[in-house]
């Protein structure tokens, strides 16, 4: 028997929340109007169905889909492109293929093959300070991206995480094992200045990007000179102050890291990361009602202390 459910109820649950919606722009548009037939033997109402069942596969279709463990999406995988497929899924319109990458290197997020799970397309824009092939346009550490304002939807981007100067002896030893960490990726020095650079790319990122656009910020905290260094935090304070929403963090889980042999000398006296997260920003005018920005909040923290919480109201 044909089923016809309206959507009425779908603005009190359009949150993503949990990844549990996913939509398309036209959906979006139209969703107080829109209706769609179910044909099935089972008896289906608005009144039993679980609203947060539905998928929005793509423009013309919708499905009402169980979730559960097994295709539920996860904020963790020990697979990138699996991670990198779902933040399309939930926030690109359904879609992996992103429009810019602004440190493409090696490509490492669109190989094929590798054991990955997920084939993810090539952006459209491929930028990096080095480049590795003709068609990836160079850009410099400190520069502008060549990009004009509110001109791309989505862009990925992967800084260096490394911290070590150029002429450290290790970093120019031949000898095995050293530096393995600082041989593999790019570096920064002093600290202070992957902290700048994280800032003026987040800053770059919110210039480029449209209305309800998305960066994709790879990032991890790290131990340097035995300081432990928060930096996915900053990137959330810095993603924050420069006007974007962090709407989603994934955690990219590994099996095993490199392991340089002389960090260890004198034995071990943090934990080894073996995460790094992908931070999902999305560039928002609009601000809603429950919304925190957690800055201000700390101020209000300091004054109701200060005041001994006189004027806190409990509902």
């Amino acid at each position: 028997m044909d089923k016809q459910i309206n959507l009425t109820l779908f603005n009190e649950v359009n949150s993503n929340d949990n990844g549990r919606i996913y939509q398309s722009e036209a959906l979006e548009n139209a969703v107080e109007d829109f209706k769609f037939e179910l044909s099935n033997d089972e008896d289906l109402t608005e009144e039993n169905y679980d609203m947060d069942e539905i998928l929005y596969e793509n423009e013309d279709l919708v499905v009402a889909k169980k979730l559960n463990n097994s295709n539920i999406i996860k904020n963790f995988s020990y697979d990138q492109t699996e991670i990198l497929h779902n933040i399309g899924i939930l926030y690109n319109n359904g879609s992996d293929q992103f429009d810019a990458d602004m440190t493409a290197s090696s490509l490492g997020f669109y190989n094929k093959g590798r054991g990955y799970a997920y084939s993810i397309p090539e952006p459209k824009i491929l930028m990096d300070v080095c480049p590795t092939r003709e068609d990836i346009i160079e850009i410099q550490k400190w520069g502008p991206l060549p990009l004009e304002d509110n001109s791309i939807h989505s862009l990925v981007i992967d800084l260096p995480f490394v911290i070590s100067p150029q002429n450290a002896p290790s970093a120019v030893s031949n000898k095995e094992g050293a530096s393995l960490i600082y041989k593999r990726f790019s570096a920064y020095y002093p600290v202070d200045n992957l902290y700048l650079s994280y800032y003026h790319w987040l800053s770059e990122a919110n210039r480029v990007l449209e209305e309800n656009g998305i960066c994709i910020f790879k990032c991890q905290s790290m131990i340097s000179g035995g300081i432990r260094h928060n930096v996915e935090e900053f990137s959330f304070m810095a993603s924050q102050r420069l006007g974007f929403k962090m709407v989603d963090k994934f955690t990219l889980l590994a099996k095993a890291r490199l392991i340089s042999p002389g960090k260890y000398k004198s034995g071990q006296v943090h934990s080894r990361s073996y995460t790094s997260m992908f931070l999902v920003f999305v560039k928002s005018s609009k601000t809603k009602s429950k919304e925190f920005n957690y800055e201000q909040l700390l101020d209000r923290c300091l004054k109701e202390e200060n005041e001994h919480y006189i004027n806190v109201v409990e509902k």
